[in-house]
C-alpha cells in the first residue's frame, strides 16, 4: 500500500508508526494549502518580504530569490520558509490581484474560462439556436462607444441576399429596413407580415429616393391625392388643360409610350411628338384634364405627315393617312363613360325613355313600362335589345339623371316587345348586377326611369376625325370645339356624356396605315411618321351653346364658334367646325 493519497500526494499514518500525530499534521498542513485554493497572485516574480503564514502564490516564468526554479509550482509560506507543491492537470486557483480563475493544464497555468471568441452561440436570458445564434431576451439593448463613434453592421454574402433589421410584433414582422435582395435601402411594412409595402427607397448608384407608395400629408386632407407638381410642370402647362402640350419639359410626359419625343422636327416649339408605323391602338394620355362640361372648349394641335419617296397617285390621299384625336370622357369616380352608359334607342324618332309601370326585380323575366313606343322591335343587333335603368350613384351618392352603368346588351328578342301592353319579355331572369342598389332586395320602383340602351362610339372625336394633312412634310394647325352636356342619348360628338367630371385625350395615330393596306389607303410601312404638336384645351367663353329643342337629337347643343373677318374688324359666331390651316 502506498504511503500517499493519490490527488493531493497526502502522507497516510502508517500502522504501528512512532509520533502518529507528525504525519497527521503535515497532511493537515498540505490540505490547507491545498483544498479551497486561492492564491495572492500569479504574476508577482518577487517574493514578498514579509509574507504572512500560509499566504500561497503561482510562480510564474522569470521567479527569482525563493521561488528560483519553481516555475508553475505553487508557492505556500509555512512557519520558517517556502514550501512549493506541484500542480496536477485540472487544478483550479482563485487569483485575488486579477479577480480571476487561473487552470493548470498539466504544463501552464491558464484562463480558467476560455476567451470568448469564436462561439457556436449565446444566449442571454434565454435560448440561442442556429438561426439566432446571438439571442438576448431584455428590457433594453445598449451598444456604447468606446471613447468616440460606434458603428452596427450588417454584412451580406451578396447583392441578392438580404441585410436588414425586421420589427416584429408577436414574433410577425411589420416593419424592415435595410437592403433586401439588393443593394438599394428600402423601408417596407406590412399589415399582417406576408405581404410587405414598399415605403421609401434609395437608390444604391444614384442616391435617388423614391417613395412607391405614395406620401401623404404634404398637402392639406382637403387638396384630395395626386403627384405634388415643381415650376417646370406648372410651366409646361401654362393657361392651358395639357401638361406638356407643346414639349416644354424636353420629353414625352403625359404621352403615349408609342410617341417619342422629337426636338427637331416642330412648328416652333420645344418639340413634337412622333408616332411612327402602323395603327396599333387607342393611345391615351397619362393625366386627365377637370372640365367643366357645361362650358364650351376649344381644342388645337399641329399636324403632320411624313412624305414618302414613289407614286402614290392611284390613292386619294397618296402616303397621308387619316388621323384621329378626340376626348374620352371620365365620371367622378375616374370611370370610363361608354357610349351604353347614356344612349337611348329612338323607335321612329320616339324617345324609348319612359317609366316603370310596376316594380322590377332581379330574377323577373318581364319589365312593366310605362310607355314602349320607342322601344326597338325592328333591329337585331345586340346593342339595340338592351336596358339602360337610370338610377345609378356615384361613390358619393350622387344620382345622375341621363347617365347609369346599370346598363347591358341583349336582354330581349324583338318578339319579346309587347307595345300593346308595354311589356318586355326577357331573355332570362334580370341579373343581380342590374338590381337597385338602394334596395336590399334590389327592387326599383314604379316610376324608375328605364330606357331601351343603343350603343356607338365610346369616343368623342372632337378634333380630328379621320383626319388628312392636305400635304404631306407641312405642318397644319386643327382647332375645333366641344362643349355641353349631352342628354340627348345620340352621343353627339362635340358634346360631353353626361356625368363627365374629367377628359383624357385620345389617338388613333395612322389610323388607315395597315398591314397589306386598308380601305383603299395603302400600307406605307412600319416607320412611316406623324407628328403632333402644341396640343391644347382651353375654355372659350366667346363660344356659344345652342340648345337643340327639336329632332333626335334634342337635349343636345350646337356649338357656334367665333369667327374673325380681318378685311371688316369683325367677329361673328358661325357651327363649329374643324378648321385646318396651313403653317
Amino acid at each position: 500500500m502506498s504511503d500517499r493519497s493519490d490527488n493531493l500526494s497526502l502522507p497516510y499514518i502508517q500502522p504501528s508508526q512512532a509520533q502518529k500525530h507528525v504525519t497527521h499534521n503535515e497532511a493537515l498542513r498540505q490540505l490547507d494549502a491545498l483544498v479551497q485554493l486561492a492564491v495572492s497572485s500569479a504574476s508577482v516574480t518577487t517574493p514578498p518580504a514579509l509574507p504572512e503564514p500560509g499566504q500561497r502564490y503561482i510562480v510564474p516564468a522569470g521567479a527569482s530569490g525563493d521561488w528560483a526554479g519553481q516555475e508553475g509550482a505553487l508557492a505556500v509560506f509555512e512557519e520558517t520558509g517556502w514550501a512549493f507543491y506541484a500542480p496536477n492537470p485540472g487544478w483550479i486557483a482563485w487569483v485575488e490581484d486579477s479577480a480571476r480563475q487561473e487552470v493548470f493544464d498539466g504544463s501552464d497555468w491558464g484562463p480558467g474560462i476560455a476567451a470568448l471568441q469564436d462561439l457556436t452561440h449565446l444566449g442571454v436570458n434565454t435560448s440561442a439556436d442556429d438561426t439566432n445564434r446571438l439571442a438576448v431576451a431584455s428590457q433594453a439593448t445598449l451598444l456604447t462607444h468606446a471613447g468616440a463613434g460606434h458603428q452596427l453592421k450588417l454584412n451580406k454574402a451578396g447583392a441578392s441576399d438580404t441585410a436588414s433589421l425586421l420589427f416584429q410584433t408577436g414574433w410577425s414582422g411589420r416593419a424592415e429596413m435595410g437592403t433586401p435582395g439588393g443593394d438599394d435601402f428600402e423601408i417596407k411594412v406590412s399589415g399582417d407580415g406576408a405581404a410587405f409595402n414598399s415605403a421609401l427607397r434609395a437608390e444604391a448608384a444614384t442616391g435617388a429616393v423614391s417613395f412607391p407608395s405614395g406620401v401623404t400629408g404634404l398637402v392639406p386632407d382637403a387638396f384630395g391625392g395626386g403627384d405634388l407638381a415643381n415650376t417646370a410642370y406648372v410651366a409646361s402647362r401654362g393657361l392651358d388643360l395639357v401638361t406638356n402640350g407643346t414639349g416644354l419639359l424636353g420629353n414625352s410626359y403625359n404621352f403615349p409610350t408609342q410617341f417619342t419625343f422629337d426636338p427637331v422636327v416642330s412648328p416652333n416649339l420645344p418639340g413634337s411628338f412622333r408616332y411612327e408605323g402602323h395603327y396599333s391602338a387607342t393611345l391615351i394620355t397619362d393625366e386627365a384634364l377637370a372640365v367643366d362640361p357645361n362650358r364650351c372648349y376649344r381644342m388645337g394641335c399641329y399636324l403632320r405627315q411624313q412624305g414618302l419617296a414613289g407614286d402614290w397617285t392611284g390613292y386619294t390621299y397618296g402616303e397621308r393617312h387619316g388621323q384621329y384625336l378626340g376626348m374620352m370622357c371620365l365620371d367622378s369616380d375616374g370611370l370610363a363613360i361608354q357610349a351604353m352608359h347614356h344612349m337611348r334607342h329612338k323607335q321612329a324618332g320616339v324617345d324609348s325613355r319612359t317609366t316603370l309601370a310596376a316594380p322590377l326585380a332581379p330574377g323577373d323575366t318581364a319589365v312593366h313600362l310605362s310607355d314602349s313606343t320607342g322601344w326597338n322591335d325592328s333591329y337585331s343587333e345586340t346593342y339595340r335589345r338592351g336596358i339602360a335603368i337610370f338610377g345609378y350613384r356615384n361613390s358619393a351618392g350622387y344620382l345622375y339623371e341621363d347617365y347609369t352603368r346599370l346598363a347591358a346588351f341583349d336582354l330581349f328578342e324583338l318578339t319579346g316587345v309587347d307595345k300593346t301592353n308595354h311589356i318586355i319579355t326577357l331573355k332570362a331572369p334580370l341579373p343581380a348586377s342590374l338590381g337597385n342598389p338602394d334596395d336590399a332586395g334590389g327592387v326599383w320602383p314604379v316610376g324608375t326611369v328605364i330606357a331601351n340602351s343603343s350603343s356607338g362610339s365610346a369616343y368623342k372625336y372632337a378634333l380630328l376625325e379621320k383626319t388628312y394633312a392636305p400635304e404631306a412634310d407641312r405642318w397644319y394647325a386643327a382647332q375645333n370645339h366641344i362643349g355641353g352636356v349631352d342628354r340627348s342619348g345620340q352621343n353627339v360628338k362635340n358634346n360631353f356624356a353626361p356625368g363627365t367630371a374629367f377628359a383624357r385625350l385620345f389617338w388613333l395615330a395612322n389610323y388607315t396605315n395597315r398591314v397589306g393596306g386598308y380601305a383603299g389607303h395603302p400600307d406605307t410601312g412600319a416607320s412611316h411618321a406623324v407628328w403632333f404638336a402644341g396640343l391644347s384645351v382651353r375654355p372659350d367663353d366667346l363660344c356659344h351653346a345652342a340648345p337643340v329643342t327639336s329632332g333626335t337629337a334634342t337635349g343636345s347643343w350646337t356649338l357656334y364658334a367665333p369667327q374673325g373677318n380681318v378685311s371688316t374688324g369683325e367677329i361673328s359666331l358661325a357651327p363649329a367646325a374643324l378648321s385646318l390651316a396651313p403653317l
